[in-house]
Parts: structure tokens; C-alpha cells; sequence
């Protein structure tokens, strides 16, 4: 008498139902279940799987990835996780055992370069999937940048944006453009002025374009929906009455498809929170972040303020700024701040901020609190490199 198939084996054996249950598990989770099998692997790597959990679950915020500029420090990839249920990434392990450096990121792949190997990869470090990426057929000297433009609730493939200076000519640029759908770099027509004040490196994806400041005064983006033509930023935010060198710049970012400037008042001790423009005419003050509410809270941040006008300010650092909240509901703005001894996220709408669980650096004898780490995003997401 043949047994029946207990239930277990019902859900393994029906690919229907296994993609029912998967479909509702997270990007994270379903990278350690592709090992399980070979119909699971199968499954989870398929395009069209990968396209609906993708709608199923749109790419959040889920981590920075800091990498320390202190000198002395070393500068292997670190994770901060912003969800308190998952206080770390694996994965990041594995970034390291590759001698990875990360280049730029955007919506979970990163473009990294590996020292040894002399290489550029594109990478889902939540799948753990490295591609080489071809390298750019027109570059002719080793100054040049590389950006990533990817969402993948509009395509699952990417764009690999590559800037270089033209021999010869001191601020003249060509852009190159690789496409993942054809593997194919093109060459812009004619090369473009660009003042010497833009960094390139420091690029933030947005809307299906780069931005890059320029001099922290205004700023230069690519709009890859149709131009493909470097534009001019509306100029960045300055209140009138009152002179630019009262001003400190602090972060320039994206959350939830919107730019973000930050710039500080070192006198009065606050932060002004400024966001784009949907139709790029210009900028709104969303809100102010009160240093001297956080004070109390942890003295830390005041420790050598008034000592010397090198420590004209409190000693804390933007990290990123994220949208908190449900879609349905009136979402709250975060920002995300190193300070000596502490990350903490402060919400701007409840004035409250709560300490991250287990802070990746505790470096507070450093002598100024500033600009103490680079930082990528990290979104969890299934997406094929």
C-alpha cells in the first residue's frame, strides 16, 4: 500500500504552492533558501519570480554600509542594519573576503572594485551574485568615475554611468553609458564643460538620474529618461538674510525618490532639512533638527564644543535620511546620526531618537566628529546582475 505524501512533501512537490509561500518571504530569506535545492535555486533566480516578489516587496531601506576614513582605522565594509529585528548582514563577510571596494551603490546592487584582481564587478551582495563589468572601451587615462543608475520597480536591468576627463582638455568630460540589457557601453557625441568644483565621485541616484553637488552651492545631474544631457540643479539652498559662510554643508541624499540637502547653522545649532522639488524648480525647507534637543540625551555630542573655534559646532554627522511610516499613512522623516560613542535616529515629526542596537564603531576619543565614514545604501533585493 503506497503512503501518502505527508505535507511537506506536497508543498515541495508542487511549484505552485512553493512559489506561494516564497513570494512572501523576504529578499534576505530566500537567498539562503536558493541553496536548498536546485528547483528552489531555480525558482527564486527566475526572472519573471524575481518581478512579481520585487512588486510584492518594493526595495526598502534596509542598511548603510559604512566604511571608516579615520586614519589608522581599517576601511573593510561594515553594516549598519535600521531594522532592530536584524541587527546585521552576513553577506558582509563575504564582501570582505573579496578585497571588495565599494564604488557607488544604488536600490541593492553596488558597483565595486577589487584591488588584486584590478577589477570592476557589479554586485547583489543579498544574493551574493558578482558580474565583472566590462570595462569602458573609450577610456584613455585613469581619471574617471563610475555611477549606478538602477530601479528596479521600472526595469530589472541597469545602467553604468562612466565620467572621465578628456586628455588635454583641463574641464571637459565624455560620458559613457553601459547598458545591462545589451552589454553594450555608448559614447556620448560631444564632450561637455563641467567646472572644476564637481565631484563625480559622490554621485546620488535618483528618478533615473545622477546628481552631483557642485561647490555645495548648486549642483549638475544626467537625466537618463531622455536627454542624457548634463542639466544645472536649481541652486541649493541659502536663506537671504542671512551670508553663505554661516552655512555648513552636512548631506546631500535621496529617500523614497526625493533629493535631500542638509546644512547646518554651527552658532545655532541646528540643522535645516531642505527636499527637491518634484519638478526640479527649486527646494522646500521640510523641517529643523534642534541639536541642542539631542544634548541632554547624550552630552558627548558637546564635549569639546566652545574650546576652540575649530570646534565651533556639535560634533555629529549626517549618515542618511529616511522616510518612516506606511504608504497610507502620513509618513514621518529620519534622520539617521554618528555621533562619539553613538548611532541614533532622530524623527523629526515626534522629536524623539532612539540608540541603534550594537553600533558598528565606538571611536570617540577622535579628535573631530566629521564626516568619520563613507556611506552606501543597502536595499534587500532579489535582482540579477
Amino acid at each position: 500500500m503506497m503512503e501518502e505524501p505527508t505535507s511537506g512533501e506536497k508543498v515541495a512537490g508542487s511549484e505552485d504552492l512553493t512559489a506561494e509561500i516564497f513570494i512572501r518571504l523576504p529578499a534576505n530569506s530566500l537567498a539562503l533558501c536558493k541553496w536548498v535545492s536546485k528547483q528552489w535555486l531555480s525558482l527564486i533566480t527566475s526572472p519573471t519570480f524575481i518581478k512579481k516578489h520585487t512588486l510584492t516587496y518594493p526595495p526598502l531601506l534596509s542598511g548603510l554600509f559604512l566604511i571608516p576614513r579615520q586614519p589608522g582605522q581599517s576601511h573593510k565594509i561594515h553594516s549598519l542594519s535600521l531594522n532592530q529585528t536584524k541587527p546585521s548582514f552576513p553577506f558582509v563577510d563575504f564582501l570582505n573576503y573579496r578585497g571588495l571596494e565599494i564604488i557607488h551603490a544604488c536600490k541593492g546592487l553596488l558597483i565595486c572594485y577589487s584591488q588584486s584582481e584590478m577589477t570592476h564587478y557589479v554586485c547583489n551582495p543579498t544574493t551574493r551574485q558578482l558580474r565583472q563589468l566590462h570595462s569602458c572601451p573609450y577610456l584613455r587615462n585613469d581619471e574617471f568615475a563610475l555611477n549606478l543608475v538602477f530601479d528596479p520597480l521600472r526595469s530589472p536591468n541597469y545602467k553604468v554611468v562612466c565620467l572621465q576627463k578628456v586628455d588635454g582638455q583641463e574641464s571637459n568630460y565624455k560620458i559613457a553609458i553601459y547598458s545591462s540589457e545589451t552589454g553594450v557601453w555608448s559614447l556620448s557625441e560631444e564632450p561637455f564643460f563641467v567646472p572644476d568644483d564637481v565631484e563625480f565621485k559622490d554621485g546620488v541616484s535618483c528618478n533615473n538620474a545622477i546628481h552631483w553637488l557642485k561647490n555645495t552651492v548648486s549642483g549638475l545631474y544626467l537625466d537618463l529618461n531622455n536627454t542624457e544631457m548634463l542639466q544645472e540643479m536649481p541652486e541649493l539652498p541659502r536663506r537671504d538674510e542671512v551670508e553663505v559662510s554661516q552655512y555648513k554643508f552636512k548631506y546631500f541624499g535621496k529617500s523614497k525618490d526625493y533629493l535631500f540637502y542638509i546644512i547646518s547653522r554651527p552658532l545655532l545649532n541646528y540643522y535645516e532639512i531642505y527636499q527637491m522639488k518634484e519638478d526640479y524648480s527649486g527646494w522646500d525647507l521640510k523641517s529643523r533638527l534642534n541639536l541642542n534637543v539631542l544634548v541632554t540625551k547624550y552630552p558627548s555630542i558637546a564635549r569639546h564644543f566652545g574650546f576652540h573655534p575649530l570646534f565651533s559646532e556639535y560634533e555629529c554627522d549626517v549618515l542618511s535620511v529616511v522616510h518612516s511610516g506606511d504608504e497610507d499613512e502620513d509618513e514621518d522623516l529620519e534622520v539617521v546620526l554618528s555621533i562619539p560613542g553613538e548611532v541614533v535616529t532622530f524623527n523629526l515629526k515626534k522629536k524623539t531618537s532612539t540608540e541603534m542596537h550594537d553600533p558598528v564603531f565606538r571611536p570617540s576619543d577622535v579628535t573631530i566628529w566629521y564626516k568619520t565614514h563613507s556611506v552606501y545604501e543597502y536595499f534587500e533585493t532579489l535582482s540579477l546582475v
